[in-house]
């Protein structure tokens, strides 16, 4: 079993300080993290960057709960990436250091 979407979320949540044991987060947050974890995931797919994660076909098939299929090796690439392209919608300016280990993450 891997990850569901919806853990991948909220470890980008963590990493721009909106962590959910210290916010609850939304559902509407969520539906946000989702439409831009799968834009995103669809982007490197177009690029060649195939790691097993499940396109969906429209925005309303897609599933916070559904597994990622993805190998923990890609976990820190995701997470990263997704908390770069979300923390401008929250208003959080991400460290130097985030924005680093995410561009690094794929080595």
């Amino acid at each position: 079993m891997s990850y569901t979407k919806k853990e991948l979320i909220e470890m980008a949540f963590e990493e721009i300080g909106l962590a959910n044991y210290n916010f609850d987060l939304q559902p509407e947050q969520f539906q946000s993290g989702l439409k831009k974890l799968d834009t995103m995931m669809a982007r490197w797919n177009k690029n060649g960057i195939r790691i097993g994660y499940p396109l969906s076909s429209s925005p309303s098939t897609s599933n916070l709960n559904e597994d990622t299929n993805v190998r923990d090796s890609s976990l820190e690439a995701i997470y990263k990436n997704l908390a770069v392209r979300i923390a401008p919608s929250f208003g959080k300016v991400l460290s130097i250091d985030t924005k680093i280990e995410a561009k690094g993450s794929w080595i």
